[in-house]
């Protein structure tokens, strides 16, 4: 059997990362292409500054787990590396005089160095490891690891998942006038160059894609379509419309369901007083208890979404900070919901969504545009039909499978 080594550096035990559902439906991918899967982790970089680290069954279970520089004691995986604990005392130090309020600290470690390409000596023992191994194709996730691709042997297939440009992720928080949250900006032109390398680059965004298709000729690019469940037959009629919301708890996340209770929930209450809005994931955790009124229920982490199924539960999308692509949106599509957004939340879709996405430019659109949709039931059961038709057909991807299949060349 052929194998797919797919190299990362971030953790991969966060089982509440929404970015995680980028790699594990790549895997899905791979595997239906006839791939045995051995994921790599960086020995240094994926601690980041914390010297312990797991990995989640949702992907032990689909892949062999390689950490070098590692000892694996029970499920925690433990770093042998000096830099790795120095890192995490250095942090202990830092929030201890945080702590005791000795004024503001002039240092800091990483908030994240995903987008820092490894020092050259930890990708040299990554490289010499998959050498060790002749898998027939290579993945990285991120551009930050694309050049490590430059240094394996020309028959290796190579691709990296770019499931959030860091250039595209900073110019949009450049433009929001907020700082970025990542230690590195490189410009779309420097990390096209990172990337240089790959025979295929999978962009989780259209609109990326686009952008790094006009700066190079050099790898194939691409879409790699955010394909979500199709629940077709567990879709429930209810004897009114509600909303929901499914959020991770990261900051785009906490900023769109913050913006809506604070702006748009009102107005909708002034023209729907029963209106009810059902809030899942993380991000419900970490709410403002004073804007959760009455008819909002917060359901943390579900176990079956499919639950919320049907188009009597409608989708929203109120993003305001938003790089890479929604899956949220295709996840929403696939349990047949009617869905409004603003234009920033299906941006990474291109065109794809049009007349399917019912999109609104400010709260007040927003707000009339969801009261629209819990009063016509007949508009609401178009819209997710729509949505499900998409779900099934345009947001498939039989090409990323050729691709694999093809060992990435």
């Amino acid at each position: 059997m052929k194998r797919l080594i797919i190299v990362t550096h971030r953790r991969l035990d966060d089982e509440r990362s929404g970015s995680k559902t980028y790699l594990k439906r790549m895997m899905s991918l791979a595997a239906q292409a006839g791939y045995k899967l051995l994921i790599i982790c960086l020995p240094v970089a994926t601690f980041s500054n914390r010297p312990w680290g797991r990995i989640s069954e949702e992907f032990s279970g689909a892949a062999d787990i390689s950490w070098p520089g590692t000892i694996k004691m029970g499920e925690n995986y433990w770093s042998l590396s000096p830099v790795v604990w120095t890192r995490f005392f250095w942090r202990l130090v830092q929030i201890a005089l945080q702590r005791i309020k000795l004024g503001p600290v002039s240092w800091r470690t990483p908030w994240s160095n995903l987008a820092t390409v490894p020092p050259k000596s930890e990708l040299l023992r990554v490289e010499r490891l998959i050498r060790s191994l002749s898998p027939s194709a290579v993945m990285v996730e991120y551009s930050s690891l694309g050049p490590l691709l430059s240094m394996l042997p020309e028959n290796t297939g190579t691709s990296i998942l770019v499931h959030d440009s860091f250039a595209a992720r900073a110019e949009l928080f450049a433009a929001q006038g907020q700082a970025f949250d990542y230690d590195d900006a490189p410009s779309f032109k420097e990390e096209a160059e990172r990337m240089s390398s790959a025979g295929v680059i999978f962009h989780a965004s259209m609109n990326e894609l686009n952008r790094f298709q006009d700066i190079d000729n050099g790898p194939r690019h691409i879409w790699f379509k955010p394909t979500a469940a199709v629940h077709r037959g567990r879709l429930e009629e209810r004897p009114q419309a509600e909303l929901l919301y499914i959020g991770a708890n990261q900051q785009g996340s906490r900023d769109a369901i913050g913006h809506f209770l604070e702006t748009i929930w009102p107005s909708i209450l002034e023209k729907s007083p029963n209106a009810r809005l059902n809030i899942v994931g993380p991000v419900g955790e970490h709410l403002d208890s004073r804007l959760l009124t009455e008819g909002i229920s917060v359901h943390g982490k579900v176990d079956d979404l499919a639950d919320f199924a049907g188009p009597d539960m409608i989708g929203i999308l109120p993003t305001r900070l938003m790089s890479g692509i929604s899956i949220k949106v295709g996840e929403y599509l696939g349990l047949g919901l009617p869905v409004v957004a603003y234009p920033t939340g299906i941006d990474g879709y291109g065109d794809t969504l049009a007349g399917i996405v019912q999109t609104a430019d400010d709260p007040k659109s927003f707000a009339e545009l969801l009261n629209d949709l819990i009063t016509d039931k007949d508009r609401r059961h178009q819209l997710s039909e729509k949505g499900l038709v998409a779900a099934e057909t345009t947001l498939q991807n039989p090409d990323v499978i050729a691709a694999l299949k093809s060992h990435l060349k």
